[in-house]
């Protein structure tokens, strides 16, 4: 396996090869970004007149039991936006369970067309691509943005408020590469984090905006921004959230939960990775998120 990681590493550093896979990988974005454009034009019609709405877009991926807690949430703490679930999941029943959930609560809810991507970042990223392409743009709301599908909200947070006056607001990730970024004035690039990016949309709609990482200099998903957005403007220019932590003891597992503005709890990598892929885990956190933050397990939709 170490010896198959080198080869393939080795392959992919070889120049030509390494331009032959972008080039793929860009006529595979382009070619999803246009697939049912006509629809999510039709669906920002939908959502009605928006000049003085703004919109946080959440892409969903398999996992209805966080999008139940997250539309809870969202009800209970959350203000200042219109929740729309943008659905990228590869499992029918998961797509029809969250629609449901969606309905139920009065969420807006939107099934993406088949993604071509299967590695978790870069389906993340041509769906958001996607989204403000297809759907924003049309909507030109007063602001728009991006929330993780596990970022649980479980104390009050106006999105609206938080970004101001600002061009952004969000958590602020930094290059760990040694790449040079001359634009930058500590020779690092950043960005904001997907899971928590908002935009004022006169600042940006005439630029090419990119959600998709660009791993060769060490920005993850979002980081494509780095040219179109975070090269071109003074930091001041946003606003970044606050980072902390949550130590929780459930059954036999210790484990530390991301905090962001002392509102919003990550739980991370709810689709693939981490004590929540457990199922016996995932039904001891579940029950923990539902009776300290969203007034019981009686409230869930989808049992675990």
């Amino acid at each position: 396996m170490r010896l198959s990681k080198k080869f393939v590493g080795a392959f992919r550093s070889n120049e030509i090869v390494y331009s032959a896979i972008r080039t793929r990988d860009w006529l595979k974005y382009r070619y999803f970004r246009q697939k049912g454009a006509a629809t999510g034009r039709s669906f920002a019609e939908g959502l009605g007149k928006a000049d003085e709405s703004s919109f946080c877009f959440v892409v969903s991926f398999n996992t209805p039991w966080v999008i139940d807690a997250l539309t809870k949430g969202w009800q209970k703490y959350s203000n200042g936006m219109i929740l729309v679930v943008v659905d990228n999941s590869t499992s029918p029943a998961a797509r029809q369970s969250i629609e449901k959930i969606c309905k139920i609560r009065g969420v807006p809810y939107f099934g993406l067309p088949g993604n071509p991507e299967r590695k978790g970042g870069r389906s993340h990223g041509i769906s958001m691509n996607w989204i403000y392409y297809n759907i924003v743009r049309h909507l030109k709301p007063k602001a728009f943005g991006f929330l993780d599908h596990d970022c649980l909200p479980i104390a009050p947070l106006d999105f609206a408020e938080r970004l101001g006056r600002k061009t952004g607001y969000g958590l602020r990730l930094v290059s760990a590469s040694n790449y040079k970024f001359k634009k930058a004035a500590d020779d690092k690039g950043w960005f904001l984090w997907a899971g928590l990016c908002f935009f004022r949309y006169r600042d940006v709609e005439h630029l090419p905006l990119d959600f998709r990482g660009r791993g060769q200099i060490g920005l993850d998903t979002g980081g494509g921004n780095w040219n179109p957005i975070y090269s071109r403007l003074p930091s001041e220019d946003f606003e970044f959230a606050t980072e902390s932590s949550l130590p929780l003891h459930l059954g036999e597992v210790d484990a530390k939960y991301q905090i962001l503005d002392k509102a919003l709890l990550h739980v991370g990598g709810a689709s693939y990775k981490g004590p929540s892929s457990e199922i016996d885990y995932r039904r001891l956190f579940s029950d923990h998120v539902w009776t300290t933050y969203l007034d019981g397990t009686q409230n869930r939709i989808v049992m675990i």
